[in-house]
């Protein structure tokens, strides 16, 4: 909405703007993982709450974390011993291969043994490397289970005992440590105000300009959107806004 207003002591026109106070970000949190949940702070709704809020049941997680880390544990053991093992061979057929005494089939027998053993060792290191993979993903999973807000909390939307999957709304969350309001100013007047204060309900403000959008909004055809950045109080507020 966009008032006009003169005055029979001065020459020119000075332009006020109507707009509501907003957060300055919204954000709607979402499920990352599947899993019952166990546990909701619902009176942490319509709050600044900083810290857990939503816990989502990870008991199976952490019985299949624990074995994953006792079987990597054990194929660690199993590396030392088949790197120990291959040395050995290694040492054998070196000193086979140049034994003259020892027949070209004596020797071809140490190598492909020295060889095979190879092809163990590596596959053990690729299971490692796979049981590796396989942690990292479970405790991904598993931090994703516990889940902390740090901004203002609008709402909740999931209550004890619900089954979410990825992707599913849990809460709604707001950046309210500062605001933005957004006015539809004529594209004419565009940089007419970039270098000017802003007033809001005739106060000076510590509000700056943050962004200008360069297309004409489809629903105010002659002006583009222009946001403006500061601290309010009250949320949701009307109010109104000048450039001088």
């Amino acid at each position: 909405m966009r008032l006009i207003y003169s005055s029979l002591m001065a020459s020119s026109l000075l332009f006020g703007y109507y707009g509501k106070v907003e957060p300055y970000q919204t954000y709607n949190i979402k499920a990352d993982v599947s899993g019952k949940i166990i546990d909701v702070n619902k009176s942490s709704e319509a709050t600044n709450y900083k810290g857990i809020v939503i816990k989502i049941d990870k008991y199976q997680n952490k019985i299949d974390l624990k074995n994953l880390e006792t079987q990597l544990k054990n194929y660690e053991s199993i590396l030392k011993s088949q790197q120990k093992i291959l040395d050995k061979k290694y040492k054998t057929y070196q000193i086979y291969k140049n034994l003259k005494t020892k027949s070209e089939l004596d020797k071809d027998l140490k190598f492909y043994d020295y060889q095979n053993s190879i092809i163990v060792l590596n596959q053990t290191k690729n299971t490692i490397s796979n049981l590796k993979a396989q942690i990292a993903k479970l405790k991904d999973t598993i931090s994703k289970k516990s889940i902390g807000f740090k901004n203002y909390i609008y709402k909740i939307d999931v209550n004890k005992g619900d089954y979410v999957t990825p992707s599913m709304p849990l809460a709604v969350t707001m950046d309210i440590n500062k605001v933005k309001i957004d006015i539809y100013v004529p594209i004419n007047e565009i940089d007419g105000i970039k270098t000017k204060k802003i007033y809001i309900n005739d106060k000076l403000s510590n509000f700056k300009i943050s962004k200008i959008y360069k297309v004409a909004d489809s629903k105010y055809v002659t002006s583009y959107k222009v946001e403006i950045v500061g601290k309010y109080p009250k949320i949701s507020d009307i109010v109104k806004v000048e450039f001088k």
